[in-house]
């Protein structure tokens, strides 16, 4: 009876290790690529699944069409990190996709501001931004600057 549990969770824990397993590979990448296997991170089912179901239409293509400048994607603390601008203009409108690679959970922000106006913005498929780690949070308003 223990040895079909055991093999239970060792089964569950292999299936939750392998599902966000391909998203690690991401790390060091751009979020497109020409790399075989590694197309666009945006079109990767899961995700494209929990960004269509968290954004607008036209939030989908500002994070993944308008801010066309891209940072390589990083990996802190267990969450992958994707970084994107407006080109010419980075410090003034910029959006942040930040998946929880073991919980599954989707964060994405955005950040406006011109002439002394700001607007923040962050969707999350559970909890809120001040839930992610501060070296995320830091890396998010970091974009702020020139």
């Amino acid at each position: 009876m223990h040895a079909k549990i055991f093999i239970a969770l060792l089964f569950f824990a292999v299936q939750v290790e392998g599902s966000s397993l391909h998203l690690t590979n991401w790390a060091g990448r751009y979020p497109s690529s020409s790399d075989k296997g590694f197309r666009n991170v945006f079109e990767v089912p899961e995700v494209k699944k929990a960004l269509d179901k968290l954004l607008t239409r036209s939030e989908r293509k500002l994070l993944t069409r308008t801010y066309a400048v891209v940072t390589p994607i990083q990996l802190i603390q267990g969450h992958l990190v994707v970084q994107c601008c407006k080109p010419h203009c980075c410090p003034c409108e910029h959006a942040m996709l930040v998946v929880d690679l073991q919980r599954e959970v989707f964060h994405v922000g955005f950040y406006e501001g011109y002439e002394g106006k700001t607007i923040i913005k962050w969707v999350s498929s559970e909890g809120e931004f001040l839930d992610l780690p501060k070296d995320i949070r830091d890396e998010f308003y970091h974009g702020h600057r020139a």
